[in-house]
């Protein structure tokens, strides 16, 4: 959170009390920060509110309660906040830099690096907006730009949490894991117990190979947070052994909700393929669109799928779990409806009613796949088709025809998918390999398949 600022106020203002806690605005707003500074976002947001209630031009007020509603998931409304601070104290660099990570949020790169840049013009020792800034530098593919600013941010502040992190971020994209390494245990000495220092350190040991170790690191984490179900999947994946038939709905909602703001940006730099592979899948089975189907995206994400199933909607649906995610993909405004549900359970809950469904890298969160394999029958109109992509495996990795991997994701074998699908009454027309996307530097192999429903029951 950055520092509070400064604001000249009305003496008559200063008197007024919040008659809830019999405090004026200026000790209410330090006892808001300070709940804020310990994670009670909630309580913080509500004194916020209540002193805007009072004096609705407070900038300190309006610059945290943004920050608040950022951090809660309710971007679009930490901008209309913000927007108003900055009018108000045009000259104030902690809310342009914080305006600039609402920004960068909601996608808006460019007007996000304008503000970084604002900031820096109004105090180039700012080393929060060096830091936001080389983070805008990475997301472009801009690691030597990245690596300067971060440095430039260590030479001011040694100990930036945010910076040793984002050294060890920007070394992993360039494939410089060792380094990336030394530079994730540092920031997590800086801060030990930090749940995002342990996820990282975690990713570089299975980068590296080092699986034991990221075992270690997952049940550190999962010591300092029981119930986190996120260091609980993944280390289970890295142990082997006996795996869940799917990841739980837990893990899969708090992993993407995570995610959710530097999603598109991290697939982007990992060369993600997935949706135009379901687009090029889907224009072989249905031909040119009509803009005529009713068409599901089953598991959505931000909604990168959209843009290519649009054209043959009447009608598009996307489901997700993660609510998250599902604010990003309403940004797009693609979808005629977003619904927060488990995929199985919302096939069953809507039988015949799609002429489409289409799943980009979703299953990869199930192993088993029996269950919704006869759920997409059952959702599909006859003559309907479903096109979706997977991890893949070799028979020889897979006897069951699924494994789960130390990254906590499931690959299948095409025996495996051919005869689930068989089994659950879908033709399949289409399964080749793919290459998806990259991950430690190497392409990641899937299968890429479409099957089709039966026009009509087959004869005894």
């Amino acid at each position: 959170m950055a520092r509070k600022a400064k604001r000249p106020t009305k003496k008559a203002k200063k008197q007024k009390k919040l008659e809830a806690l019999d405090l004026s605005p200026e000790l209410a707003l330090k006892l808001a920060i300070a709940m804020h500074q310990k994670g009670d976002v909630e309580r913080a947001s509500n004194l916020y509110r209540q002193i805007l209630s009072i004096d609705p031009h407070h900038v300190d007020a309006l610059h945290f309660l943004g920050v608040a509603e950022h951090q809660s998931g309710r971007s679009e409304r930490a901008l209309e906040l913000l927007d108003i601070a900055v009018g108000l104290a045009p000259l104030h660099p902690d809310i342009h830099s914080n305006r600039g990570n609402v920004l960068k949020q909601l996608g808006r790169t460019d007007e996000a690096e304008a503000s970084y840049r604002r900031a820096l013009e109004l105090k180039p020792t700012d080393a929060n907006a060096l830091n936001n800034l080389a983070t805008v530098a990475r997301e472009r593919g801009l690691y030597d730009e990245a690596l300067d600013l971060l440095h430039d941010v260590l030479a001011l502040q040694p100990d930036h949490y945010e910076a040793h992190q984002n050294l060890g971020n920007v070394l992993g994209s360039m494939n410089r894991f060792e380094e990336a390494l030394e530079w994730h245990k540092k920031a997590l000495q800086l801060r030990p117990g930090t749940a995002d220092s342990y996820r990282q350190l975690g990713g570089m040991f299975y980068a590296l190979g080092l699986i034991g170790e990221a075992a270690q690191t997952y049940e550190q984490w999962l010591a300092i947070e029981p119930n986190n179900p996120v260091p609980r999947h993944l280390l289970t994946a890295c142990r082997g052994g006996d795996a869940p038939s799917r990841a739980s709905d837990d893990f899969v909602r708090e992993s993407f909700d995570h995610f959710a703001s530097s999603f598109d940006s991290a697939l982007a730099r990992l060369q993600y393929r997935a949706p135009a592979l379901v687009a090029e899948a889907v224009v072989a089975a249905l031909g040119e669109p009509r803009a005529s189907l009713d068409v599901l995206d089953a598991g959505c994400g931000t909604g990168l799928c959209a843009e290519h199933l649009r054209a043959y909607a009447k009608r598009l649906v996307g489901v997700d779990l993660s609510a998250r995610m599902l604010e990003r993909a309403r940004e797009r405004k693609d979808y005629d409806e977003l619904v927060e549900a488990e995929l199985t359970e919302f096939l069953e809950e809507h039988p015949a009613s799609y002429d489409l469904v289409v799943s980009a890298d979703t299953l990869v969160y199930f192993g088993a796949l029996e269950a919704v394999a006869a759920a997409s029958l059952g959702a599909l109109r006859p003559g309907g088709h479903i096109t979706f992509t997977v991890e893949r495996s070799e028979e020889s990795d897979a006897p069951h025809g699924h494994r789960l991997h130390p990254h906590g994701r499931y690959s299948h074998t095409e025996a495996y998918l051919r005869r689930v699908l068989r089994a659950a009454g879908l033709d399949v027309t289409a399964l080749r390999e793919v290459e998806l996307r990259k991950e430690a530097g190497k392409w990641v192999r899937g299968s890429l398949v479409t099957a089709r429903k039966p026009a009509r029951a087959s004869a005894p």
